[in-house]
């Protein structure tokens, strides 16, 4: 079973914040090799032979160590580019009133959430919902998989990869991290709010 790439529509959408180089490459390159990683994976998983799996290694094992990285590459991916583009839009009622009862305002959250996106050298950002205690949280998530939280939905994804914003920003990640809130998307977080049954 392989997976499609998603196109993303965001010329236009994204000015002052990505270059249009700076999105092709991230989009149209790097974003559709992961989808042609993970897809190389699931082809090369099912011919790979089972019973050799072992501690050492084992063509089958290397194989599903890969498959997290390039899973989560992808769908991280798609949530990002799906929360950006969205200049003007403002945090709907069920966004405000998580944020209101988990960081206790809007700035405090800000405050959170672009901090976040100065932790890992390389990873990601994910503002989620726990089933642990029935909050959000915000998550630091190194490389694709490191000290990523099972039982959560994403709500917000931040990606911090040097790639996201080395073309237009070079090191001054803070600049990016600005003109990043500046660009989010928040109705595609409201609607991210109904993936939260309650």
């Amino acid at each position: 079973m392989t997976i499609e790439q998603k196109a993303f529509p965001l010329e236009g959408k994204v000015d002052g914040f990505l270059s249009e180089k700076s999105l092709t490459e991230h989009r149209d390159v790097l974003y559709k090799g992961y989808v042609a990683q993970y897809n190389a994976i699931q082809t090369a998983l099912a011919a790979a032979d089972v019973s050799k799996a072992n501690p050492h290694y084992s063509e089958w094992g290397e194989l599903k160590r890969r498959e997290t990285w390039a899973h989560n590459g992808v769908l991280l991916h798609e949530l990002y580019f799906e929360n950006i583009g969205g200049k003007g839009t403002q945090p709907g009622p069920k966004t405000i009133e998580h944020i209101n009862r988990d960081f206790g305002s809007l700035d405090n959250f800000k405050a959170q959430l672009l901090s976040a996106g100065k932790v890992a050298p390389v990873g990601w950002a994910v503002w989620a919902y726990s089933f642990l205690d029935m909050k959000t949280h915000i998550y630091v998530v190194e490389m694709h998989q490191n000290h990523t939280p099972w039982g959560v939905i994403p709500l917000l994804i931040l990606d911090e990869f040097e790639h996201a914003y080395y073309l237009d920003y070079a090191t001054k990640r803070a600049d990016y991290l600005a003109k990043f809130w500046e660009s989010l998307n928040w109705n595609a977080v409201e609607a991210r709010m109904g993936w939260i049954n309650q």
